[in-house]
């Protein structure tokens, strides 16, 4: 009852503040963009932290560790953000300690064209985060590009990861997709150059997605634009990465694993998840019907709770 009474004064909040922009005709996009995002991680008991490893400087969030708790580390995909975990994420924060990071040249966290942007070294690099926050074990979630980094993560670190949820992860594309479809037409919806790529982004990646109102959807907009030469330069390293040897990867992950789909999946095929299932030894699948590429974005409160069984039975 007491979180419904805060998201509805949230709700609130915003209301008039949207009201009191199209009436005074001042528009502070920035601003309201910030302020949102802002309630967004207060509802979900998250704080916006940075933290500097090796060269990079890393953006993240992080919920109060409570006595006894233990961690959840959050994953995100090519082109997206730690905030695509915040919602998901606010149904876990009463009882978990929860971490979703910006992987480097992603969100906040610094983008260097020079860094490799290789799968293996991008788990590599989240081996160096969490040593750097003195993190021992967890339960680790990744959604797509970041689920490939997860389960490479959980090959190398295996004492680590307590448990591991794969979510429309990357590293298996025997199915073929809409999406590689367009790749070989020389297009690529992951890639934002215009407003308009990115609401088709938006309804190509999810069949549910949230509603975004205005200025927050043309902030994260703009947002997208601004990294068009890093996410063609990571696009590029993963794209040419091969593929032959991930099954392989797959096959010597030794933590249960839970694999989630969403069925209507135009990103990478649900298909894929078949394969990810008979690849690792010790994994369990999960397929929401009318769902795209990011549960956890689309229905993360039914996520947050699937996800929620899978680790206490992981225990």
């Amino acid at each position: 009852m007491k979180k419904c009474k805060k998201s509805l004064i949230v709700g609130f909040v915003l209301l008039v503040v949207f009201i009191g922009v199209y009436a005074t005709g001042t528009i502070y996009k920035y601003e309201i963009y910030d302020a949102a995002i802002k309630m967004e991680l207060d509802n979900a008991g998250l704080a916006a932290k940075q933290l500097k490893v090796g060269d990079d400087y890393i953006a993240y969030l992080e919920s109060d560790r409570g006595e006894g708790q233990e961690t959840i580390l959050l994953v995100h995909g090519f082109g997206a953000t730690k905030e695509n975990w915040v919602r998901f994420a606010g149904h876990l924060t009463a009882d978990y300690h929860v971490i979703a990071l910006d992987l480097p040249g992603h969100g906040e966290s610094s983008k260097a064209m020079t860094q490799t942007y290789r799968i293996e070294q991008q788990a590599d690099f989240l081996f160096q985060f969490v040593k750097s926050l003195k993190l021992t074990s967890f339960y680790l979630a990744g959604n797509s590009m970041g689920g490939a980094i997860s389960a490479v993560f959980a090959v190398v670190h295996p004492d680590m990861v307590k448990s591991l949820a794969l979510y429309d992860s990357a590293g298996v594309f025997e199915v073929t997709s809409p999406f590689l479809s367009l790749l070989e037409e020389g297009k690529n919806p992951l890639i934002v150059k215009t407003v308009d790529d990115f609401d088709y982004l938006v309804s190509f990646a999810m069949e549910k997605p949230p509603f975004i109102p205005w200025p927050i959807s043309q902030v994260a907009a703009e947002k997208a634009i601004s990294k068009i030469a890093i996410n063609q330069h990571i696009f590029d390293q993963i794209l040419n990465q091969s593929r032959a040897d991930f099954k392989q990867i797959l096959a010597q992950i030794n933590v249960p694993v839970l694999i989630v789909w969403g069925a209507e999946d135009r990103v990478i095929d649900v298909g894929n998840a078949d394969i990810f299932v008979q690849s690792i030894p010790n994994a369990t699948k999960l397929i929401y019907s009318g769902i795209g590429h990011v549960p956890m974005l689309e229905i993360p409160e039914q996520a947050a709770m699937d996800f929620r069984q899978f680790i206490a039975g992981s225990e």
